[in-house]
């Protein structure tokens, strides 16, 4: 009977304290949560004292090399207008198309330099006022003949005259398009007996002494020959950079240039040759 009087009392007691652990296992819980969100604070404020001393190193580190660099020379920047001419020259050597294009400008030129040079040559026919047409490819010079347009082949030229003053007028035009293009070759020509059309040699006699010219009555021949020494002497005038050097059997004793130019004069009376007369030969001949 005092069972069954106290029994509703425990049952109340009971509930009471399972209220209560409920209780203290939701404030548990609510202190564990704190305690995270505390140690997640902590952490972030730790990461964010970390960020602020990096932040404030890498300020020093400016600021101590801006202090220190201010008195020091600047490097200067590249201009990239000058890169982009270099790119835009390397593209145009590696396009076919560019360099067809640069090869017949360059075909061109040399064609009118050398027609402008074999104008103020001695010339016969069919070459006189002929224009000279220059290709690269073969290489091969055409002759374009001055009433008829007719194209001539060096066969067709017929004269000695003619195929020197080509040949003149083509290296001089090699040249003045080499000095046109800034090109590195260098600027020597050397041209030996362009008198031979005018003065050859009999063939009797290959020690025959120089040929010396001075004032009196003159041939064509003659003539023709000073024509190429004046020219010579205009384009080495003209052509900055430019020397010739003629190794020639006609000597013109009148023409104070000539003399003026001449270096060497291999005659007998000198006794001087090109090839010193007192080297030693070999016995079998």
């Amino acid at each position: 009977m005092a069972v069954e009087r106290v029994k509703p009392r425990l049952v109340e007691h009971n509930r009471a304290l399972d209220e209560q652990i409920g209780g203290l296992n939701a404030e548990l819980r609510r202190v564990d949560d704190q305690i995270l969100s505390w140690l997640r604070q902590s952490e972030e404020t730790r990461k964010l004292a970390d960020l602020g001393q990096l932040r404030a190193h890498l300020l020093g580190r400016i600021y101590f090399f801006l202090d220190t660099s201010v008195d020091e020379p600047r490097q200067t920047t590249r201009d990239l207008g000058v890169l982009r001419a270099e790119i835009a020259d390397l593209e145009a050597r590696v396009d076919r198309e560019a360099k067809e294009v640069k090869l017949r400008r360059a075909e061109a030129k040399i064609s009118q330099f050398a027609s402008e040079a074999f104008a103020a040559l001695p010339t016969v026919a069919p070459c006189i006022g002929s224009e000279l047409d220059f290709s690269s490819r073969q290489p091969e010079v055409a002759v374009i003949e001055a009433n008829s347009g007719a194209v001539l082949r060096l066969p067709d030229v017929g004269s000695d005259q003619n195929y020197l003053a080509i040949h003149i007028a083509l290296a001089f035009a090699l040249q003045r398009y080499f000095e046109y293009v800034i090109a590195p070759v260098p600027g020597l020509l050397v041209l030996d007996q362009i008198s031979r059309p005018y003065f050859p040699q009999s063939g009797e006699d290959e020690d025959e002494d120089e040929a010396e010219i001075s004032e009196g009555a003159e041939d064509e021949d003659v003539q023709a020959m000073r024509r190429h020494i004046d020219f010579l002497f205009a384009e080495v005038e003209r052509r900055k950079g430019l020397q010739v050097l003629l190794i020639e059997h006609a000597y013109f004793a009148d023409d104070p240039r000539y003399v003026a130019a001449t270096r060497e004069r291999w005659t007998r009376t000198s006794g001087r040759a090109l090839i010193p007369l007192d080297w030693p030969t070999r016995g079998d001949q």
